[in-house]
């Protein structure tokens, strides 16, 4: 759906030189946000429609080490929609050099807003962009 691509800083790694969890998340939320950004969602344009964005429930799994300067792969993706449309999950896949799985993040987002103080339904003018529309071709 989305993706950029990366290498594995000197902060990134532990003494091993291998790519350190809280790097695995500081990457997965650094795409969220540019995802939006590039969706014209600017944290001025989130504050003036009074919507947030709250993450939860973050799961790491690794497959293979990214080590210190080795170019990768983030890629995002939106698995599904519930709770009405108040979460979502996407899966963040991290990828070396060779395409091969990493690592993959799957984080909950749920949208919120800031005059209610309470968790609400994504305003559609975002929402569209995580959810991938199906065109149907009408068959004469």
């Amino acid at each position: 759906m989305f993706q950029r691509t990366y290498k594995v800083k000197g902060e990134d790694v532990n003494d091993f030189m291998v790519m350190e969890n809280a790097a695995y998340l500081k990457y997965t939320s650094k795409l969220v946000e540019t995802f939006l950004f590039v969706n014209h969602f600017t944290k001025l344009k989130m504050n003036s429609l009074k919507v947030g964005l709250q993450k939860k429930n973050d799961q790491i799994q690794q497959y293979k080490y990214l080590m210190f300067t080795q170019p990768f792969l983030v890629e995002l993706n939106c698995k599904e929609l519930g709770l009405c449309d108040q979460k979502m999950k996407v899966e963040i896949s991290f990828y070396n050099q060779q395409k091969e799985l990493c690592a993959l993040v799957t984080r909950e987002l749920f949208w919120f807003d800031y005059t209610k103080w309470e968790t609400v339904i994504a305003p559609k003018t975002i929402r569209r962009h995580f959810i991938e529309e199906k065109t149907y071709k009408r068959v004469s």
